[in-house]
């Protein structure tokens, strides 16, 4: 029979990776962080860092972590097991799932004892029409949290250096004269940011925007994530032309619109580029990987600094912003292609999207700054002043919920 408490204690395995017990903390969240959890009901986290990991062979996917009578404490109900991928937004990938089912049986582990917690919200759907009922998942938002503790006037800046908004002066369209500009920030290599950015240069828009993209170059550490002269097949059957000739134009030096700091940009706002801009093209993580809804802390930062802006990224991500609060322009950006499903449908929406953004921004700038200060100036003020609460309120206030649940009674609820 397993002890009934309610309080809510989780007990760390592993070194460094427990994003989703430090997100906790810094909310002040009811939790207490122990390694002597005694009779009591708790919650074993174990950082999992990168999804891969728990198909690995080494380290028996992640679980030779677990201490001794972790495992019978997990059968007889009085532990849970989470996963901490807080951190990421996998889609599902079945054989890294029967990796992790092996493992887990062979330590004799239910599955229905494992909570994977993700920031993909459909998962949980992928999974159980693979498998049916097993593991329990868990939505929660590492780095989108972590930026709007940054963002809050009254918690941040609380984990960075940097004011990531200058509450002395920044304001969008601030810049008075001059022609419209656009701004598009890439890191990482990845394939919607090499056909955006190829679509910029045939479309002649590359003229006409603040453009980062990082190129092939060994100055760019995470290069090596595609292979550009070998696009997967459906890709380079729908962007074939996009992708023509590649080797004579992809940058080999990154192309930087800011100063490297030896930092990545989850760690830096700029918000001098914002500032010169009128319009943002939101280069986000995800855009051709199935079964991924998410945001990354790269769209909060966009929207956070007010300007306009179209949503290079995941099926529904301009919808997650809406719902934590955000003002999205409707009325000036034509958003039709968030939900569409199919990555090669969605790209050329997304081209359309922009195309005639950037017309009606660059014909009348004046116009635009009218039409959109409203909003512009809402979304700042909510990135310092509501997105913490809206948060809160949606993803650790239903979590901590959860995890009460479990404390007192044992039972893991979706």
């Amino acid at each position: 029979m397993s002890h009934s408490s309610s309080e809510i204690l989780l007990v760390p395995r592993g070194e460094a990776g427990h994003f989703l017990p430090a997100a906790l903390g810094w909310m002040g969240s009811p939790v207490t962080v122990t390694a002597d959890p005694g009779a009591a009901n708790h919650v074993l986290c174990l950082p999992v860092l990168d999804f891969v990991r728990l198909g690995f062979t080494e380290a028996n996917g992640r679980l030779d972590l677990l201490q001794p009578g972790d495992a019978e404490n997990l059968r007889s109900g009085r532990a849970a097991l989470l996963l901490d991928l807080s951190n990421e937004g996998p889609g599902l990938h079945a054989p890294t799932f029967e990796a992790l089912h092996r493992n887990l049986h062979g330590l004799g582990i239910p599955r229905d004892r494992v909570i994977l917690a993700s920031q993909n919200s459909l998962l949980r759907l992928d999974y159980e029409r693979l498998y049916g009922e097993g593991l329990r998942f868990w939505t929660f938002e590492f780095f989108p949290l972590q930026v709007a503790l940054w963002l809050d006037a009254e918690a941040g800046p609380r984990l960075f250096p940097q004011h990531p908004l200058d509450r002395s002066g920044y304001a969008p369209f601030a810049r008075a004269a001059g022609p419209a500009r656009f701004l598009c920030q890439n890191a990482a290599l990845r394939w919607h940011r090499v056909l955006l950015y190829r679509w910029f240069q045939l479309n002649g828009l590359d003229r006409d925007g603040l453009i980062s993209f990082h190129g092939i170059g060994a100055d760019n550490p995470k290069a090596g994530g595609i292979d550009v002269f070998h696009a997967p097949p459906e890709i380079a059957a729908a962007f074939g032309p996009l992708l023509a000739d590649v080797g004579a134009w992809i940058p080999r030096q990154a192309r930087r619109i800011d100063a490297d700091r030896g930092t990545d940009m989850v760690m830096t706002l700029d918000t001098q580029a914002y500032a010169g801009c009128d319009l943002t093209v939101i280069s986000e993580t995800d855009f051709f990987e199935p079964g991924v809804e998410r945001v990354t802390e790269k769209a909060l930062k966009a929207a956070a600094t007010g300007l306009p802006f179209v949503m290079v990224g995941a099926p529904r991500a301009v919808a997650r912003l809406s719902e934590l609060g955000f003002h999205t322009f409707g009325s000036l950006i034509d958003h039709h292609y968030d939900p569409i499903a199919d990555p090669i449908e969605r790209l050329p929406a997304v081209f359309r999207a922009i195309e005639a953004a950037w017309f009606t921004c660059s014909s009348d700038p004046a116009g635009w700054h009218r039409r959109a200060r409203a909003q512009a100036e809402a979304n700042v003020a909510h990135a310092r002043s509501g997105l913490l609460a809206q948060l809160d309120r949606v993803m650790v206030a239903p979590l901590i919920a959860r995890l009460a649940r479990f404390a007192e009674t044992g039972a893991i609820v979706h």
